[in-house]
């Protein structure tokens, strides 16, 4: 990533994704949190801080999904949803926090397991989640394209996100 850049990031753990109209993907939770990332965070090193954050022990599996601002709205900022898989997915972050100079917290919505273990085998996925028609798991939000601003972003976004 370019430069020293930093940001701290809101992280929504105890709420629901949901599906606004006007603003698209919204996460609520009574009492957020917050955690600093730097141009060098790993996905590894951010999921240890929000387990630290959060003060959870033991093995812990935290499946992290980024508010991502998708256009520029009259009325505000429009968003989708995509789960933080690797290290490409945080360049995402820091490039859309310099694109979306209206955007001024970072969002983030952690899913949490007791082990690893529990997302092994052929058992049926407890993190699936289901945002306003689009449908998702903890691999990908789908992100409507009717939204998108600029359809070379949405599937440059979407290469992207897959590659994570």
């Amino acid at each position: 990533m370019e430069g020293d850049e930093s940001f701290v990031a809101l992280v929504h753990h105890d709420g629901r994704i949901r599906y606004k109209i006007r603003e698209g993907v919204k996460f609520t939770d009574k009492s957020p949190t917050n955690v600093f990332l730097t141009s060098k965070t790993s996905l590894s090193d951010l999921q240890h801080s929000i387990i630290r954050k959060l003060g959870l022990d033991g093995r812990k599996r935290v499946i992290i999904y980024y508010r991502i601002p998708i256009s520029v709205v009259a009325q505000g900022v429009k968003y989708g949803c995509f789960a933080v898989e690797g290290d490409d997915d945080l360049k995402i972050m820091f490039h859309c926090q310099r694109q979306f100079p209206e955007v001024r917290t970072t969002e983030l919505f952690v899913e949490i397991a007791n082990s690893l273990a529990s997302f092994g085998g052929s058992a049926p996925n407890p993190w699936s989640i289901n945002v306003g028609g689009a449908s998702g798991s903890r691999n990908q939000c789908e992100i409507d394209v009717r939204q998108v601003a600029s359809s070379s972003f949405y599937f440059n976004l979407q290469a992207e996100a897959a590659t994570g």
